[in-house]
């Protein structure tokens, strides 16, 4: 207790050592301590570390409130023990209690660690004019004695060891009225200032002014605008958010035309009261630009004091882009423009120097465009090495200091062909420090959330998959600062409207400096499909800039479809493999095959049955070409969404309801011939030594043929959405090693994203559907750049010909087949032409694949 102590009236550091001989002992018998210093240091603390480490064990508490005055070394200790503060949890601070102590930092500094512990609580003091210097302290023991002092001393290293300070006491138990008066005068000054009470004088919160940017660090001082002490005025900040400060007469604003005329628009009206106004969390920056505008030309007009923050104007400034100039730049490195040729030149130079494997010419175009456009699509074929390109981007920004991780966002069969890729381009160069939402060490969904957080400092490359987003959003917010690159792969993957995974990117998105969207495909169906693509990574100018409505989107006039893509190509780039000088593919070769008998006429059954149902049909003649057993099974046409290129929702179930003479129709066809004639060819491939890829769509006919491949003494393996990451890296591996001679899979599982090659340049489709993003990517596991000039690739398409009631033949693998290649044509010339092509609807595609049948 207080009272077992030997205290002196007055402390000086020129006579005393103040740590040891006042601050320790007290602060060992104390349960609470409040300061006000107008200067402070970390360092500080180190003079009483003993007696705080007690008081820390004790779990006391500390209020300190501190002038703005603060170091970029003390701002940083205390920003970090904040931002621990509200990461961490229970479990980990009872670890931090029990493994750190205040002279042993292991990474976090005393000040950090006593801040995440909640010992010590900051406030940072403001003042209108002048600075904060009120110096004084209050000290309480567990029986209800006082300590007061006041006097020069700072909570500074110098205080201590430099500067001839001093201070005098007051002993709550020793006191004369007059004196104590003193101790209730210096409590009451600091619960005023801690609870913002005093005129002239803003007290920040800390933890506030750090978790939302209030304060920013710059010349070794932490700064604060000012006008947030104006009186009398409306004043303009943003807060998490655009807010008005109403310090006048509310009713002159509230009350006038302008308000209800023009600034109501905007107003959230539930979160508003008379004295401050909330702007809707919609809005973007041209929004505020323009709301500046209202509240200045009405300020002049009515003479009201009218203010707009600093940190308002930096949120404006960090998310404006300029766009109209950015579109210039995107135009001027596309033509090669003789004017950035030189910016090209110093760009190569820097990523040629950090790459081990050297970008090719047009890559490096494209990375260059990347780069300088901060947000951009890179829309090359798939197979031509975006992502090569997109490790330029990070390895030029990197070399500046401008960033130091990659956040990918893609399907999670990308995530091996990243890692790859960046082994290829750095070499020794450049370790990958990995981080993958799928490591098998994290097991629970608390393991993944814990281990974004804190395991994620020192890592380059962290990969995530559209559908992790919706569960780790959060976390991975946190992930996305100034010094992030995030790229979208395969972005086509949240086309859909109001979609969740749509939404999740695009909040994870809104903070990024730097983003990258990669696809090959990005219009395969219409111009809606780039909706969301925009949105990610041009949301605060999308309405301004771009402003296409959704119907304009979805069936644009020709006039449109001119102005979308001049808006469009200046904030995209396209590389063909011809560019890249990959080989052309060989002709593709069709393994026709007539139907049996019993397959024609479940063929006339079919058609009767899904006349009025085209989507269906499409799948049941899938299942009768393939195993006819599968027609006897309910279908689900929402589990074929990828299958039939549909992003919105499918709620068709198909009951089985045959008769008996169809049930028995069904179970005389062991195998259809064109099964037959797939395992035929991939026989005869595999005599010839080939390494074959099988592409299916249903599970079922991949177990079957590789049950038939296994029997005739083929090493077989099949890859699909049941099959763990861990099991397919596995198998890929051991097919690439040449352990596997056949890999069956199916495009929604394998088509994204993974390199096959070296090893492989056959590729039969058993089972194709009319999606043109399952066909480009299925092609490009082994068609991609790193082909020598004279290799080959074949691709076998089987395609079994019925005959309709009238005789004529017909044939829905050809009719998808044709049209799937008047939809790459389209994309081919559409490139040749430099712009975006537009693709077809559904309903389109179906009656195409269906002319001729009267259905």
């Amino acid at each position: 207790m207080f009272k077992d102590l030997s205290l002196k009236a007055t402390y000086s550091s020129y006579e005393d050592d103040v740590g040891s001989s006042f601050y320790t002992p007290i602060l060992r018998e104390c349960i609470s301590y409040d300061r006000a210093t107008a200067y402070f240091s970390a360092q500080a603390l180190a003079n009483y570390a003993k007696g705080l480490e007690v008081f820390a064990r004790r779990g006391n508490k500390c209020r300190m409130i501190v002038s703005a005055e603060l170091s970029e070394y003390d701002y940083r200790q205390i920003k970090e023990g904040y931002q621990l503060r509200e990461e961490v949890n229970l479990a980990l601070l009872g670890r931090l209690r029990e493994t750190l102590s205040l002279e042993e930092e292991r990474n976090i500094s005393n000040l950090a660690y006593l801040i995440s512990l909640g010992i010590i609580d900051i406030k940072i003091a403001f003042t209108r004019l002048g600075i904060f210097h009120d110096k004084f302290g209050v000290m309480e023991d567990e029986v209800g004695d006082v300590i007061c002092f006041r006097g020069s001393n700072n909570e500074t290293a110098a205080a201590y060891n430099t500067n001839y300070e001093a201070f005098d006491i007051t002993c709550s138990w020793q006191a004369s009225a007059f004196d104590y008066s003193k101790i209730v005068k210096s409590k009451e000054i600091f619960e005023n200032l801690w609870n913002n009470k005093v005129e002239n004088v803003l007290v920040c919160d800390m933890s506030q002014t750090l978790h939302r940017e209030i304060v920013s660090h710059s010349k070794g001082k932490v700064i604060i605008d000012t006008v947030q002490l104006e009186p009398s005025c409306l004043l303009l900040d943003y807060d998490d958010g655009l807010k008005l400060d109403i310090k006048i007469e509310p009713s002159l604003l509230l009350n006038n035309a302008v308000y209800k005329r023009w600034l109501k628009r905007y107003v959230d009206l539930e979160r508003s009261n008379d004295h401050i106004i909330h702007f809707k969390s919609s809005l973007t920056y041209p929004s505020y630009k323009k709301i500046i505008g209202i509240l200045e030309q009405d300020a002049q007009k009515r003479a009201y004091r009218f203010f707009t923050t600093q940190r308002l104007h930096d949120y404006i400034a960090n998310r404006e882009m300029y766009i109209e100039k950015r579109a210039n730049i995107g135009l001027f490195i596309k033509q090669q423009d003789p004017i950035i040729r030189a910016q090209f030149a110093e760009y190569k130079a820097v990523v040629d120097c950090a790459f081990y494997r050297q970008l090719r010419d047009k890559q490096m175009w494209d990375s260059f465009f990347m780069c300088s456009m901060k947000k951009s699509s890179n829309f090359s074929v798939p197979g031509s090495g975006k992502t090569a390109s997109v490790l330029g981007v990070y390895s030029y920004l990197q070399s500046q200091g401008l960033v130091k991780r990659i956040v990918m966002v893609g399907p999670k069969n990308s995530f091996g062909s990243w890692v790859d890729e960046f082994k290829a381009c750095f070499g020794m160069k450049q370790q990958v420090q990995l981080f993958s939402i799928h490591d098998p060490s994290y097991r629970s969904t608390k393991d993944k959330q814990q281990a974004i957080l804190y395991d994620t400092g020192n890592k380059n490359l962290l990969l995530f998959n559209y559908e992790s987003l919706g569960t780790y959003v959060t976390e991975i917010k946190k992930l996305i600062d100034a010094e992030t690159l995030l790229v979208f792969d395969e972005v086509h993957k949240v086309k859909a409207l109001n979609g969740r995974r749509a939404f999740d990117a695009l909040e994870i998105a809104k903070d990024a400096c730097y983003t990258i969207a990669l696809t090959g495909t990005p219009i395969p169906n219409s111009y809606t499909d780039i909706r969301n693509l925009l949105d990610i990574l041009y949301h605060d100018e999308y309405a301004d800039f771009f402003g296409f409505t959704i119907p304009q989107l979805k069936d644009p006039s020709p006039d449109d479809i001119t102005v979308i893509n001049q808006k469009l190509q200046p904030f995209f780039c396209r590389t063909t493999k011809q560019e890249l000088q990959v080989p052309a593919a060989n002709p593709d070769s069709f393994i026709q095959v007539m139907a049996s008998r019993p397959e024609n006429e479940l063929f006339q059954i079919l058609l009767l049955k899904y006349a009025k149902n085209k989507l269906a049909l499409i799948i049941r003649l899938l299942q009768l070409e393939s195993n006819p057993q599968m027609l006897l099974n309910s279908l689900d046409l929402s589990e074929f969404s990828d299958v039939l290129d549909i992003s919105g929702e499918i709620e068709q179930i198909d009951y089985v309801d045959f008769s008996d003479d169809v049930v028995s129709l069904i179970n005389n066809i062991v195998t259809t011939k064109k099964f037959d004639a797939c395992i035929e060819i991939a026989l005869q491939l595999h005599r010839d030594h080939k390494p074959v890829l099988i592409w299916c769509i249903f599970i079922d006919s991949m177990m079957n043929i590789k049950g038939a491949l296994e029997t005739a003494g083929v090493r077989t393996a099949c890859i699909y959405g049941a099959i763990s990451m861990e099991e397919r890296q596995v198998i890929l591996s051991a097919f690439r090693k040449g352990e596997i001679d056949v890999l069956i899979t199916n495009p929604h599982t394998l088509a994204e994203s993974v390199s096959l090659h070296i090893v492989c340049h056959d590729a039969i489709y058993f089972e194709y559907s009319y999606n043109l993003v399952h066909l480009l990517q299925s092609k490009d596991r082994i068609h991609r750049l790193g082909l020598p000039n004279n290799q080959y690739t074949q691709y076998f398409f089987t395609q079994e010909i019925f005959f309709t009631k009238d005789g004529d033949p017909y044939s829905l693998d050809e009719k998808i087949y044709l049209r799937l290649k008047e939809k790459e044509q389209v994309m081919l010339d559409a490139i040749e032409n430099n712009m975006l092509e537009r693709g077809n609807t559904t309903e389109e595609d179906l009656d195409l694949i269906f002319s001729g049948l009267r259905l």
